[in-house]
């Protein structure tokens, strides 16, 4: 749905929804953040005017279940399950929608809008089959005419793309499909209706808005990054930087007496690792994450039997209320060069809202390091390399190929200098403006050679009892947020014992506002890069 598209306004209630990892067979159920959010007209089922508080103050639910019921399309009185009414469709009336769908070519949106034009206009269905289908691809008919209509959670196009299910048409009955195929059709409806929720949320503002002093985040930018940790590869490779994970697990199973019988908050809580280390330690845990990698953590806390401890939700945090305040908040919300991501922000809304008096961020310091390394032949391969491609010169791309910054592992013997501490941030009493700034570095050179990047890492605190710290930086064993780089376009000349001063500046960038502008100045000569 494109930003000018209208949508009409639903506020929420008090209610405070959760995603409970039930253990029941019969029935799971995900619900999601509350929130003033802009609900698709396809989403609205038949919600006008006249919808009391009551009515609008109700949690939005999703649900798995074999006795969800379809309303056939051409008699109103006859309510099947969706695999039934589908074979009734054919049967009684001589329609068969997945053909015919599949005949017209419509998509999911033009399936919904012929949904909604055959409720309201009854069509004979023989009629149907002599209509253009411009017709019903009206936008009046993308508001449902029935309320809580499950065909328009169905995903058609799905079912469509299906070669065994289709043969010439449509080539077998949908009263012959097995237990398994019904789950299968169950739960395509669950994950097309958390997408049209997702929507639905995207363009969305909460009842009250923590205003950033650095420009308040844009629901494109959002969308794409959450839905980036919908993806799983991204938390087999956090999981497996052992590192990070069992820097945490020390953190919480080494201060265990101060987290039994304690709330604990974890924000972005991904697979729930964060979760279930805490658990382990005695505490009853709230875990929050918007991606839909939440239902996957809900799995898995039913399957590690933690259901009474921990309770998921999904939603961004700053549209969530709790009934009480947390005494930790735990989160691995670090990204490259610690700032990339922007996720601290939302850790600091946290802090301000949900922690209780005497509590503690989990990680509570960071800080920020920078030095320099002679590595020619990382310089040659990232840089050099456009002076001769081919026996072509390229050397107009050098200019844009160093103002990006690069993630990578930097052996240690390339290190040339001292390391400059940039920014120590104590996490209980910063704020979001803090994270921009412009300090200057002096580097001792270690001996002579020359600088061909200055590279920037952070290190990680848990102050507590039992403290525990971990650093990304070269010298440490590698972690999978390795060392960020920013290479000079010429190396420069040094000579051991010399002190290299200089100055850097961090700056969220204006439209990208998860990303980073970088600048770097040395000998009078400023560098600029981007960490995107």
């Amino acid at each position: 749905m494109s930003d000018s598209d209208e949508m009409p306004e639903l506020e929420d209630g008090p209610s405070q929804p959760r995603v409970h990892a039930s253990s029941s067979n019969q029935r799971t159920a995900v619900v999601v953040a509350p929130r003033k959010r802009v609900i698709p007209e396809a989403m609205m089922c038949g919600l006008d005017d006249s919808d009391d508080d009551e009515e609008e103050e109700e949690w939005e639910e999703i649900e798995e279940s074999v006795s969800v019921k379809t309303v056939c399309l051409f008699c109103p009185s006859v309510s099947l399950s969706v695999t039934a009414c589908f074979a009734h469709m054919i049967d009684v009336h001589g329609f068969d929608c997945i053909s015919f769908v599949s005949t017209n070519n419509l998509d999911q949106v033009s399936f919904i809008k012929l949904v909604n034009y055959v409720r309201k206009e009854q069509p004979a269905p023989e009629v149907l089959y002599t209509q253009e289908k411009d017709v019903w691809e009206s936008e009046e008919y993308m508001k449902p005419t029935m309320n809580d209509d499950s065909l328009l959670m169905f995903d058609i196009e799905d079912m469509v793309s299906r070669p065994d299910d289709l043969e010439g048409g449509y080539c077998r009955s949908y009263r012959d499909a097995t237990t398994q195929e019904l789950q299968e059709i169950i739960n395509k409806q669950r994950e097309v209706m958390q997408r049209m929720l997702q929507a639905s949320q995207v363009n969305s503002k909460p009842d009250k808005v923590w205003v950033r002093t650095v420009g308040d985040m844009r629901p494109e930018e959002d969308e794409g990054y959450f839905s980036s940790y919908a993806h799983f590869d991204i938390h087999h490779e956090m999981l497996s930087d052992r590192v990070r994970t069992e820097s945490y697990r020390a953190a919480l199973s080494q201060n265990s007496d101060l987290l039994k019988g304690k709330r604990v908050l974890d924000l972005g809580c991904g697979t729930g690792i964060l979760s279930l280390f805490s658990a382990q330690a005695g505490a009853t845990v709230a875990a929050v994450d918007m991606s839909d990698v939440i239902y996957q953590a809900m799995d898995i806390v039913k399957e590690n039997k933690m259901e009474d401890a921990i309770t998921l939700y999904k939603g961004r945090l700053e549209d969530l209320n709790f009934d009480h305040k947390f005494d930790y908040i735990v989160s691995e919300w670090m990204g490259y060069f610690l700032l990339f991501e922007g996720m601290l922000d939302s850790v600091l809304y946290a802090r301000d809202h949900h922690l209780a008096a005497g509590g503690m961020l989990l990680p509570n310091r960071c800080t920020m390091m920078l030095l320099g390394v002679d590595d020619m032949e990382m310089y040659d391969k990232l840089v050099s390399f456009w002076d001769n491609v081919y026996g072509f010169k390229m050397s107009c791309m050098k200019r844009e190929v160093v103002k990006e910054a690069s993630t990578d592992i930097v052996k240690r013997e390339k290190i040339i200098t001292s390391a400059a501490q940039i920014a120590d941030f104590d996490l209980m009493e910063i704020q979001p403006c803090d994270t921009e700034f412009t300090v200057g570095f002096s580097l001792t050179v270690s001996h002579t050679g020359q600088i061909t990047s200055f590279v920037g890492y952070f290190d990680t605190y848990f102050d507590l009892p039992s403290a525990i710290s971990f650093s990304t930086g070269p010298h440490a064993p590698p972690t999978h947020w390795k060392q960020t780089l920013f290479h000079l376009p010429t190396p420069r000349p040094v000579t051991e014992g010399e002190v290299v001063e200089g100055s850097i500046s961090v700056r969220r960038k204006r439209r990208e506002v998860r990303s980073l502008d970088v600048a770097i100045t040395l000998d009078g000569i400023t560098h600029r890069y981007m960490v995107e």
